[in-house]
């Protein structure tokens, strides 16, 4: 079977998508990136896989920030305590990954490197290239950085390692690494490595579940929604018997429907009420920004399932109002489960709905022409199996959330205890 989603496409979603929030985070995480690629090919010593693996934590290594700070001003954006981003980025690379094994690289990109002797890790080496590229790409292209020319002297292995240096200075040499970057021909350089057919099924589904987690978890009421909708949609999927490939695209549309959420302020969100018109009207946006990312990077069959999901059979949905003769099995299946999750998950507003009174509901939209009669009759008739197979992918999910908000506390704690190790060394 074709490949549903390649490797350019996969980087493109998670690009277009962390974009939407910031730009600027993206740009200096791929200018990192690539930096940290062109001194590990300057090293030699290093595989497809793993040039493929390093670079991605490179692009991603400040993807804490997502999870810790919104986003109101980009043009006047500056990240927040570097501590706090950078334990955010290594537990959701840690827990929630297809690269778990690097996640120190990204827990301690920002650690100088006089106090490394405080740190055991295999990837220590990349943690030096990181960080100096992390310095070199605020010292080249930031403006209103505070990193000089001098600074490259005078803190020369207490900021940075000096190896680091002088792998970077032969990597600018032979690659023209500056250059690349100011042309922008680096972007091409980055699309052609991460398109080598070097990911798997498992790898592409956990990347994408992460950037998925990494929008539903900026707070606890939109936690689990997404997956349980992918778990409700595979569910009615399977006992429907739709046909292999149908199982695909609607397992990677239900996982992207909600993307466009990203953009949506968190107020609206975590509403403690129900919405309001003028509300509701920049809440059903969401599905035009889902638009607006997935369109020209994945395949139309799983666009049009992400963005058909509030669509309804009698044309009452939004945003195109398309009747039922426009929406395929796959895409009614994401309507009703989507409804499903969200009548079953405690919202900011309202507690979950039991079991009849979701089924009551499912039965009134369906009678009304609104959804797929036999879909609503399946998932009726499988609700206690449907529940009772999703209940545990759920518990996990609010698991991971919980277990990684106690753990921040805990890495926090440890790296100002470094700190203060350091100030008593020099008191």
């Amino acid at each position: 079977m074709a490949e549903i989603i390649n490797g350019k496409e996969l980087y493109n979603i998670v690009r277009k998508t962390l974009s939407m929030m910031n730009e600027e985070v993206i740009r200096h995480g791929e200018i990192c990136g690539y930096i940290l690629y062109k001194m590990l090919q300057m090293d030699n010593q290093y595989n497809k896989q793993d040039l493929v693996d390093y670079t991605m934590i490179g692009i991603l290594h400040d993807l804490g920030i997502y999870k810790i700070q919104d986003f109101d001003d980009v043009a006047t954006f500056k990240p927040v305590n570097a501590w706090s981003h950078s334990v955010y980025g290594y537990l959701f690379i840690r827990d929630l990954s297809p690269f778990s094994k690097y996640a120190d690289i990204v827990l301690y990109h920002h650690l100088y490197y006089n106090k490394f002797r405080f740190i055991n890790s295999e990837n220590r080496t990349v943690i030096e290239y990181l960080s100096f590229a992390d310095k070199m790409d605020a010292f080249l292209f930031d403006k209103e950085s505070p990193i000089r020319a001098t600074y490259f002297k005078d803190y020369r292995d207490r900021s940075f390692s000096a190896n680091a240096q002088e792998v970077f200075l032969k990597a600018e040499k032979k690659f023209n690494i500056t250059a690349n970057i100011l042309n922008g021909s680096y972007q091409e350089e980055l699309n052609t490595l991460l398109s080598k057919k070097l990911f798997s099924e498992n790898y592409k589904r956990k990347l994408l579940e992460m950037l998925i987690y990494l929008i539903d978890f900026r707070s606890e009421v939109t936690v689990v929604h997404t997956l349980s909708t992918v778990c409700f949609a595979m569910e009615l999927g399977r006992l429907m018997r739709i046909s292999a490939y149908d199982m695909q695209i609607l397992h990677y549309g239900s996982l992207l429907h909600d993307v466009g959420k990203l953009a949506i302020p968190l107020e609206i969100l975590e509403a403690p009420r129900r919405l309001n018109d003028e509300e509701m009207a920049v809440m059903r946006t969401h599905v035009e920004i889902t638009e607006q990312i997935l369109r020209g990077v994945v395949g139309e069959d799983i666009l049009e399932i992400a963005i058909r999901h509030h669509e309804k059979l009698d044309g009452s949905g939004y945003h195109r109002g398309l009747a039922a003769e426009r929406l395929t099995l796959p895409q009614r299946i994401v309507a009703v489960a989507d409804i499903i999750s969200a009548l079953y998950d405690k919202r900011s507003y309202k507690e979950g709905f039991e079991a009849d009174q979701i089924k009551a509901i499912l039965q009134k939209d369906a009678d009304a022409g609104k959804l797929d009669a036999d879909v609503v009759a399946c998932a009726i008739r499988n609700f206690t199996s449907i529940e009772a197979n999703c209940k545990k992918a759920r518990r996990s999910t609010i698991g991971t959330y919980r277990r990684m908000q106690m753990e921040y506390d805990l890495q926090i704690q440890r790296f100002q205890e470094i700190e203060n190790i350091t100030v008593l060394e020099h008191s």
